[in-house]
């Protein structure tokens, strides 16, 4: 029986060790370093320089020389707290509703695309709340971030030197020196076995409170967020479809001072054309009629010398292949000769 006890006794710890350390998550940051006391936590740094580990009691911490690393790389694994450069992270400020409070860390996960270049499979994040707004129903949040790709490198090389990374913050010059985050999903740091003696009592009771809040309100939460999402949703098709609109007005625009201008210039060009053919009759000989179709210009009318009024046309820039489409007849009531000329009219840039 007594070897049966022996072997559960690891198995026990372990598990004991993990829920506690799932308790400590539900827990705020102030709390548990409020509980902690004299916890100790091993935090390592990993950059160009080379490895540097440090023994964190509370706000004090020490670096461990050199030796130390490779010993315990050699012996027991230990769990450490990765510090990432503060050169990895991004830090991305936004407003969200309120009622995306709730459950903010997976409304920042759908939003990631919007907030920065990466998706959410892409980076690790974690959060901190830099506002409330109650007038607004805004909430200022701070998104901290970095490539999944980096992390990883660094914690496979912690792996390498026999570190098992159980939390990822990021080295700042703070008293702790670190921000206080924790970039990897649903991953709490391990506390240290004083904080489980001495907390487990009133973290199981603040656990009990939270699980007991969480399984009256997640449908509540999921329909806040649904509907966070149904507003978004709606506010953008709609201005979708003001851009739409305003693009087909703008195309109609284009359309109607195109046909505008071609109309003005055609306008232009007949006038020009009424204003030379005036100036070309002399003041004894009028016209009939007049046509013009395509470059082809007729006219009728009368004159008492029409010889010289071909001669005239034929002389102009604007006129070529001038020619009677009729013979010259004699009107004996006006004493005038009647005369219908055909011509064909130059383009301005085919003009010699």
């Amino acid at each position: 029986m007594s070897g049966v006890v022996q072997k559960l006794l690891p198995v026990v710890g372990v598990f004991f060790r993990w829920w506690f350390g799932e308790l400590a998550a539900l827990v705020p940051a102030p709390l548990r370093r409020l509980f902690s006391g004299n916890g100790e936590r091993l935090l390592l740094e990993l950059d160009g320089a080379g490895a540097r580990l440090y023994r964190q009691r509370g706000r004090r911490r020490e670096q461990l020389p050199d030796n130390a690393v490779r010993k315990r790389a050699r012996g027991k694994v230990p769990a450490v707290t990765l510090a990432l450069p503060r050169a990895l992270l991004v830090t991305r400020d936004t407003e969200l509703p309120l009622a995306a409070e709730e459950n903010l860390r997976e409304v920042l996960g759908f939003e990631m695309d919007r907030l920065t270049p990466f998706s959410r499979s892409e980076v690790y994040y974690d959060f901190k709340v830099a506002g409330r707004d109650v007038k607004r129903a805004k909430l200022r949040v701070s998104v901290l971030l970095s490539p999944r790709r980096e992390v990883n490198g660094l914690i496979a090389e912690a792996e390498r030197q026999g570190f098992s990374v159980t939390a990822v913050d990021v080295a700042a010059e703070t008293e702790d020196g670190t921000l206080g985050v924790n970039l990897l999903p649903s991953v709490a740091m391990r506390p240290a076995p004083r904080f489980a003696r001495f907390a487990a009592g009133a973290l199981t009771a603040s656990a009990a409170a939270l699980l007991f809040l969480a399984a009256e309100i997640p449908v509540q939460r999921q329909a806040d967020y649904a509907e966070v999402l149904s507003q978004r949703v709606a506010a953008e098709r709609a201005r979708v479809a003001a851009l739409r609109e305003l693009e087909a007005e703008i195309d109609d625009l284009q359309q109607q001072d195109i046909s505008l201008a071609d109309l003005k210039s055609a306008d232009a060009l007949t006038l020009a054309k009424l204003d030379h053919i005036t100036r070309l009759l002399p003041d004894d000989a009028w016209l009939t009629q007049l046509s013009l179709a395509g470059d082809r210009l007729e006219l009728s009318g009368f004159s008492p010398a029409s010889s010289k009024l071909l001669t005239a046309f034929e002389e102009s820039p604007l006129f070529t292949e001038t020619v009677f489409r009729a013979p010259i007849t004699q009107d004996p009531r006006l004493g005038l000769e009647r005369f219908s000329l055909s011509l064909k009219v130059v383009a301005p840039e085919a003009r010699p």
